[in-house]
């Protein structure tokens, strides 16, 4: 099954529930919640918070899908790493902080959701038209893999507001 077709089938599987759902799940067979929480935190926050794009890669699966405000989708982890290079070279990341509203089991994929607050700076540029932070929300999908680890194959976060 490809990525894409996953993708699709997992959002309409999990639509209704994500709607529905505003506590947190309990253990997700041998993951707990806290778990996952870490896996969101320490492995995607922090690597990405700090320029670690080595360590931020190894939480995306080959075929992963990045999609972003008004971005194309970024398919595939080149792409997702060109994205985060642009990232980094362009600005520094002066917050960057989430909350996993829910942890949600579907097979062999699970769907964290939650909220940010970031403040992204312009290395270069005038002062006077830097960001101000912003507010957002998140869905991670992650995949369990044949070796067990669990990968996120859909990565999607957007502001709040524009």
């Amino acid at each position: 099954m490809n990525n894409s077709f996953k993708i699709l089938l997992i959002t309409i599987l999990l639509v209704p529930v994500i709607g529905c759902s505003n506590h947190k799940q309990q253990a997700v067979d041998d993951m707990t919640l806290q778990d996952f929480e870490h896996l969101v935190i320490n492995g995607y926050i922090e690597p990405y918070k700090t320029g670690d794009t080595e360590r931020w890669m190894e939480i995306f699966a080959d075929d992963a899908v990045g999609m972003h405000n008004t971005l194309p989708a970024l398919e595939g982890k080149q792409a997702i790493r060109q994205f985060a290079e642009v990232v980094h070279s362009s600005f520094d990341i002066e917050q960057l902080d989430v909350t996993v509203a829910s942890v949600i089991r579907e097979g062999d994929w699970v769907l964290t959701r939650g909220n940010f607050t970031a403040h992204f700076v312009l290395k270069e540029g005038n002062p006077e038209e830097q960001s101000q932070p912003r507010q957002g929300k998140y869905i991670l999908l992650w995949e369990r893999q044949d070796d067990g680890a669990w990968k996120v194959i859909l990565d999607m976060g957007n502001n709040n507001s524009p």
